[in-house]
């Protein structure tokens, strides 16, 4: 198994090839993950695609669950913690006013023991955001 980064992620899942994502990037993440029998995805490389997702790419919510959801589907991806990712993925399509990651941290703080309570600061009022 090989553990990767949101670079090495997302040049495996889009190609992106200009001056500042060289061809041979693209060649090494395709060659790596297309050798390695399973690949590790952190929850904080989950967080940082959708950053970038959403930032550079210009994602909508939907076309952000549907390639997360996708490689949560990929028997050859592995997560740190696939249960936590899943259910966050259904929350993210629920609450439109949260991210994934808050999504995320609300499930695995759930899967700790913690309260699944979460607040959030951002140039918009306290959110306070709180699963059933």
């Amino acid at each position: 198994m090989i553990a990767i980064d949101t670079n090495v992620l997302l040049r495996f899942l889009f190609k992106p090839v200009d001056n500042k994502n060289p061809k041979w990037q693209v060649d090494v993440a395709e060659a790596l993950i297309n050798k390695a029998d399973k690949v590790f995805i952190s929850s904080i490389v989950i967080a940082e695609t959708e950053w970038v997702l959403e930032s550079v790419f210009e994602c909508n919510r939907q076309e952000i669950y549907s390639v997360i959801h996708e490689l949560a589907s990929n028997s050859k991806f592995q997560f740190d913690d696939w249960s936590a990712l899943n259910n966050a993925l259904i929350d993210y399509i629920e609450y439109n006013a949260v991210e994934l990651s808050d999504c995320l941290i609300a499930r695995r703080a759930q899967n700790e023991g913690a309260t699944t309570n979460v607040i959030k600061l951002s140039n918009k009022p306290l959110i306070y955001f709180a699963l059933l």
